[in-house]
């Protein structure tokens, strides 16, 4: 039989827990139903147990206790499993046809349980099962009442004969309403068996399916490099994507979920595409540009955001580099404009210092236009400067020797001397620049801080080794520079200063820059500015050209 059921019907996936389960559970109650029947008959009658029954079925309701328990524990142990369902449904066929034997064969009123196991079969094992098990349980009955009734089969001694006896016409009509009963049993029960399949089959494929997007809709949304955030209708956070969390400085979507988007975007409440400030959670301001639609069924809203904090820099920078090759090249122009008027008039006052009818107050004015025409000379020097595209010539220098040197010039000068020059360097720091350049940096650098010191005040200059490079300090102890002109301190002819023209400082950045460098200012020790160039090892050409100087133009 079990090789029967097993060739004849395989369902599509193994029989559920919750199926193994019922058969035990109807086991019990059918066995306890049973017994418990016969023994409140035996008490009610007042007469011994085995009046009402064989002695044998005493001993099938303790094996089918015992089964019950075998094969519950064989449940818990090793799953649902279809040898466990065929084990069970062959246990209790034979039980079935033990007690009908015991109770009457072809005439037991107990028949009725054959249709209870082909039902059985049809719930676990499917339609085919089904069909087998009717099939022998109509074999079974067929059997019985032939072998009872030619004598070949002998009623159990305990039982009385006489319902065992019966005629042709008793054992017709008890084989026919069975088998139609059986047969009707397992028609319906393989029919429903079959839909079951069918609909289980098909509610496999759209779990599975179900599975499949949204696996393939968990992918799609943690990789999606822009921040992903769900809403209900108050504006709380019900998802986000590992994206969102990364932008906004969280590990977990915990962190994120049941709180507004007030408390990380500024005015996202506004649907459309925007852009606004937004809070980190380590409080860092982000530039946040974010889409926010209602979603379909209209219980809530979906923002899609990103950073654009670093394109707004690098637009930012664009628009200066811009300005500054405008301001460069008109810088220039006027250099040129004014180098040639300027050298007549130095010339021509010359020419008329030397003349001898001059007294010495004249001569002293004549001394003051000359001083003067210098100075614009060289401020016409530094704008040609800073208009030009650097060409970087790296050699190898030495920084630490080269500061000391201009330190030494600064404290011979007049116009520097008032304040007190103090110097920590290496007695060696070797790089790779172009020589000329870096004096330049230096030399602005010092005078830039020497005019923002106070009299008889200090200036440090410092130079170390980097990892990465080298790095120069210039700081002073003047009044400092406010956070919010840093940003533009390094404009062209940007100067708070009223005899400054905001050149030194951005040749400076130009000179860092093109090194592949930069300048950066910041509080001092003392409460003055604090300035620092950073120039990595491959100094001359970012990409890493050393010795491939770039060209050059002049307007």
């Amino acid at each position: 039989m079990t090789a029967a059921l097993t060739d004849a019907s395989r369902p599509s996936s193994t029989p559920g827990r919750e199926r193994l389960q019922w058969l035990v559970a109807l086991r019990v109650g059918v066995v306890t139903l049973l017994f418990g029947g016969v023994l409140g008959l035996a008490l009610y009658a007042q007469r011994p147990l085995d009046a009402f029954t064989p002695r044998a079925l005493v001993g099938l309701v303790i094996a089918a206790y015992a089964a019950s328990a075998f094969f519950g524990g064989w449940l818990l142990r090793s799953g649902p499993t279809r040898a466990n369902a065929i084990a069970q449904l062959a246990f209790d066929f034979l039980l079935t046809t033990a007690l009908v034997y015991l109770s009457g064969a072809a005439g037991s009123v107990f028949t009725v349980l054959f249709g209870i196991t082909v039902l059985e079969a049809a719930i676990t094992l499917g339609s085919g099962a089904a069909r087998i098990t009717a099939a022998l349980s109509l074999s079974v009955h067929l059997a019985f009442g032939y072998l009872v009734g030619s004598g070949r089969l002998a009623p159990p001694p305990d039982q009385d004969p006489r319902q065992y006896a019966l005629d042709v016409g008793e054992l017709g009509f008890a084989l026919l309403s069975n088998g139609v009963a059986v047969l009707l049993v397992a028609a319906l029960a393989g029919s429903l068996a079959e839909r079951l399949a069918r609909a289980g089959g098909r509610l496999e494929v759209a779990e599975a399916s179900a599975e499949r997007l949204a696996r393939m809709n968990a992918d799609i949304v943690g990789s999606m490099s822009a921040g992903l955030v769900t809403l209900d209708e108050r504006d709380g956070i019900t998802s986000a994507n590992p994206a969102a969390l990364a932008i906004l400085g969280l590990e977990r979507e915990a962190d994120l979920l049941g709180e507004p988007l007030d408390r990380w975007l500024t005015d996202a409440r506004t649907e459309g595409r925007r852009e606004t400030e937004a809070r980190r959670a380590d409080g860092r301001e982000l530039v946040i540009g974010f889409t926010r639609t209602p979603l379909a069924r209209g219980d809530g809203s979906l923002v899609l955001f990103q950073d654009l904090t670093e394109l707004r820099e690098l637009r930012a920078h664009a628009e200066r580099a811009e300005r500054h090759a405008v301001l460069g090249r008109l810088a220039s122009g006027l250099a040129h404009e004014i180098r040639n008027p300027l050298g007549s008039i130095s010339g021509s006052v010359q020419l008329v210092r030397e003349a001898p009818a001059l007294d010495d107050e004249d001569k002293h004015l004549l001394g003051v236009v000359l001083d003067e025409v210098d100075r614009l000379n060289e401020l016409v020097t530094t704008m040609l400067d800073v208009g030009r595209t650097r060409e970087v010539r790296a050699a190898p220098t030495d920084l630490a020797q080269m500061a000391r040197d201009l330190v030494s010039v600064a404290r011979a000068d007049t116009t520097l001397a008032r304040v007190r020059l103090e110097l920590d360097v290496p007695d060696s720091l070797a790089a790779a620049v172009d020589a000329n350049q870096i004096r330049q940096v230096l030399w602005n650098l010092l005078k830039n801080a020497v005019q923002a010191s106070p009299s008889h005040g200090t200036v440090w200059l410092r130079a170390r080794s980097t990892e990465s490079g080298w790095e120069v300090e210039v700081e002073d102890e003047g009044p400092g520079v406010p956070p919010a002109d840093r940003a533009r301190l390094f404009d062209m002819f940007w100067s708070k200063r009223s005899h400054g023209i905001g050149l030194g400082l951005a040749l400076v950045k130009q000179i860092t820059e093109a090194h592949g460098g930069r300048v950066s200012v910041e509080e001092g020790r003392r409460g003055g500015a604090l300035f620092r160039v950073e120039v990595p090892k491959s100094a001359a050409d970012p990409s890493g050209r050393n010795d491939a100087p770039r060209p050059t133009s002049e307007s």
